[in-house]
Parts: structure tokens; sequence; C-alpha cells
């Protein structure tokens, strides 16, 4: 086994303790100690292999934490632990493996959610902190292979367009038509990443203003969409955001932070953060597309097989 702080080869062993004996190592390099428990269970709980994948099952599919709890046994406390520990392990997952990945249509879009309660219930205290309220998740998908090249959760503002753009640089391999809605810090954003290196349209959504025609918590009726070329030479005919904006239903009815008119929204930003990086980590290495017939990832070309939820987190170093 290798060392979980410096990922060395190099453990003796270093004693027992406990009435169960666990053995425990120390690391030539570091001096670090651990037990094998450290590979086998979340830090500070008990929980096997097997049920820390049956957990990271149910909440991939769209289960709450407390329900989750329910169907395992397992504390809602120990839960986010996993939660956060295989968040954090499929964001380094994208990171690695999404990246120069050749592409020739992208689309993006946000999807909106909150954080502890909703922007307008902010109080004055409350009111300068950036991990309440409304937060966005800024989606990059390619139309042909549905794979998700990158995201961001952040508020809808030109920092969070900036980061995210750059996440979409790294994760692409070659000149792209990209297509986004009339959000307008894309443009300088766009512009300052990518340079004339890109194809780049919006598509604009006229809305009613009619309020008989608005549903309560939906806007207003659309009563056209015009596509409106930014910059270098877009394809008019490709000029859609129709794929991503169904990825936004997936992302609602997989992740049961996002779902409307619920209390299954994210009291921390962290938790919130670490449910988005599973989410698209699950969705790209683990789960058959209904139109693809294989993983997203496999039509990328960037694996060669279905992956499991043991795949996807032992790639990480779970």
């Amino acid at each position: 086994m290798n060392c979980p702080n410096c990922n060395i080869n190099s453990p003796r062993p270093h004693g027992v303790f406990g009435r169960r004996k666990v053995q425990r190592f120390k690391c030539r390099s570091c001096s670090r100690t651990f037990s094998e428990r450290s590979f086998k269970t979340v830090p500070e709980s008990n929980v096997n292999s097997e049920t820390l994948f049956h957990v990271i099952h149910c909440l991939v599919e769209g289960v709450g934490i407390r329900a989750t709890s329910r169907l395992t046994g397992v504390h809602q406390v120990t839960i986010l632990k996993l939660l956060g520990i295989a968040g954090e392990r499929c964001a380094k997952l994208m990171a690695d493996r999404v990246s120069n990945v050749p592409v020739s249509k992208v689309q993006v879009d946000e999807i909106w959610g909150y954080c502890f309660k909703k922007e307008g219930h902010k109080t004055a205290d409350e009111a300068d902190d950036p991990k309440i309220g409304d937060a966005y998740t800024f989606v990059g998908i390619e139309a042909k292979t549905k794979l998700v090249l990158c995201y961001e959760v952040g508020k809808r503002d030109g920092e969070t367009a900036l980061r995210f753009i750059g996440k979409l640089r790294n994760a692409t391999g070659r000149r792209f038509q990209l297509t986004t809605d009339g959000f307008r810090p894309y443009v300088g954003a766009v512009e300052e990443v990518f340079g004339s290196e890109i194809d780049y349209a919006q598509l604009v959504k006229l809305y009613s203003s009619d309020e008989t025609t608005r549903e309560r918590y939906s806007p207003g009726e659309v009563t056209g969409a015009i596509p409106t070329p930014i910059m270098g030479d877009p394809a008019w005919e490709h000029i859609s955001t129709s794929y991503v904006e169904r990825n936004n239903l997936t992302m609602r009815m997989q992740m049961r932070r996002l779902t409307r008119l619920t209390n299954g929204f994210s009291r921390k930003w962290e938790n919130l953060e670490a449910a988005v990086a599973l989410h698209f980590g699950h969705y790209n290495f683990c789960q058959i597309h209904g139109t693809l017939r294989v993983t997203p990832a496999m039509e990328a070309g960037i694996t060669d097989h279905v992956w499991t939820i043991e795949d996807m987190l032992g790639k990480v170093g779970l």
C-alpha cells in the first residue's frame, strides 16, 4: 500500500491499537502513521467499502441524505464525509481525464440553485457572504458525445464566467464552435481566454412580459430566440443550446440538492460543490447515455469500457 500522505510505497509496521487490534504503519519517507482502515473506510468511521459504495450509489441516483441514511444504516454525518471525499476525488478525475479533448460543437448554460437560503431572504449580516444565496452551476457539454467538459459553481457574474471559460480552454484541444445564452460576461471571458481561436455565437432568448402566461416559479413564455454570431465563423445551423438545457433536466433529476420546491437544498457550499463533482464524474464515466448506448467518456475516446462506481473512485486513490 502507498502512504496516504506522500503516496510513496514505503510503509513499515508500527504496532497495533484498539480492542480490534488494528495494524498501524509508519511511512519511511514522511514519517506519517496510518492504519489499514485508512484504505478501507472513511477516517473516523467504521463504514466498510461495500457500504461506502452503496451510499455513493444512492447519492448519484438522486436520493437525499436522510433517505440514504435510512436505506444504508449509515449516519448522516458520515454520509456527508463520504460525499466530501468522493466529490474531491471526482473533481480531480474530471480535471485529469477530461483534458485536451478534441471537440467540434460545445454548448454552455447555467443552472440555478441556492445554498442555505435564497438570495432574497438573506439578512444584512449575510449580504456579503458569497457562500449563502444563489449558486449557479456553469456547465459546458459537447453536442456530439454528450461529454460534460467542465463545470464551475459560483455566482452568476463575470468572475465565475471567466473561471469557467478558463476551465473550458483546458478541457478542449482544438478550434471548435461555442454557443452560449445571452449572458453578457461570456463575451469578454471568451475573448480574453480564446482570443480569435474560436467560432463563438450566442442564442439570445426573448421572453414575454405578459404575467398571465408566466408560471409562478418560471420565467415568462419564450417568444423567440435570436442566433447572434460574436466572433469567428460559427455555422448558423449549429447555434443551439438544446443539449446543455436537456442536461439541466438530468442534473435536477439526479441531484437532490437541485430539485425544485423541496427542502433538499444544500446547507453548506462545500457540500454542493462535492455533489456536483460526484454527479459529473458518474455521468461521464459510469452512466450509459440513452442515445449513445455507451458512456460519454467512451464516445469521446477517453475510456474503452463502462466504469463502475468502484472504478471511478479507485482511479483517484480511494
